[in-house]
């Protein structure tokens, strides 16, 4: 097996990988570590429950469920994010939802805008390779889930179109000719790399179903 030669590396932008646990709340770990790397200087972790919550008010689903892309793009730029410190992230939500609510204050929100991209491999490498990690949404399959030992998830297994998981793509590289992307998961860093994975090209981009950038 060749080895892979990494050409552009965003990690370092980025704290260690977290862990959404058993809920479903990819899409805002995804958003919220994408909306601290672009805010540039210190990494300072933003609140996903926050940002979750609010994204749950406006989707109209039950809250034990995953949220929508425009209900969490409309929440980052209307409602914002304090710093994770602010209302930490819970590993389970209460028995009584009625006592889901944020801290009455949460101190400074901070806000960005998104942009939908190209739902495309290419598309996606070529921002990451212009220095601009992007939130990539996708289905995933039992490949997924354990990468090879050099961090890898190449697989030509047929799509799962009902597990769908959001992750950030930090990074491109390539082995022997094929490109490949790095994602940061939100499956703390005993999952890949850290918490990373090399996705090939014949893996993610059948699989690729929206792609966001956060300005």
């Amino acid at each position: 097996m060749s080895a892979i030669t990494v050409r552009q590396d965003l990690r370092g932008r980025f704290e260690p990988a977290r862990d959404q646990g058993a809920r479903a709340t990819c899409l805002a770990f995804a958003m919220s570590d994408t909306h601290a790397a672009m805010r540039g200087g210190a990494w300072y972790a933003l609140s996903c429950e926050y940002l979750f919550y609010q994204a749950k008010q406006r989707d109209g689903t039950p809250v034990d469920e995953g949220t929508t892309i425009p209900a969490t793009r409309a929440a980052l730029v209307h409602d914002g994010q304090p710093l994770e410190t602010a209302w930490p992230y819970q590993a389970a939500l209460p028995t009584d939802e009625t006592k889901w609510k944020p801290p009455a204050d949460v101190g400074v929100l901070y806000r960005r805008s998104s942009t939908p991209g190209t739902p495309a491999f290419n598309r996606i490498w070529d921002a990451v390779e212009s220095n601009q990690p992007s939130v990539v949404v996708m289905t995933v399959s039992t490949a997924f889930y354990i990468p090879s030992s050099d961090g890898v998830v190449d697989s030509n297994e047929p799509e799962n179109p009902v597990i769908r998981h959001a992750v950030v793509a930090v990074a491109t590289g390539k082995r022997a000719g094929a490109k490949l992307l790095l994602v940061r998961n939100s499956w703390a860093e005993s999952w890949g790399l850290a918490g990373h994975a090399w996705l090939s090209e014949t893996y993610a981009a059948p699989r690729i179903l929206a792609a966001l950038r956060i300005s």
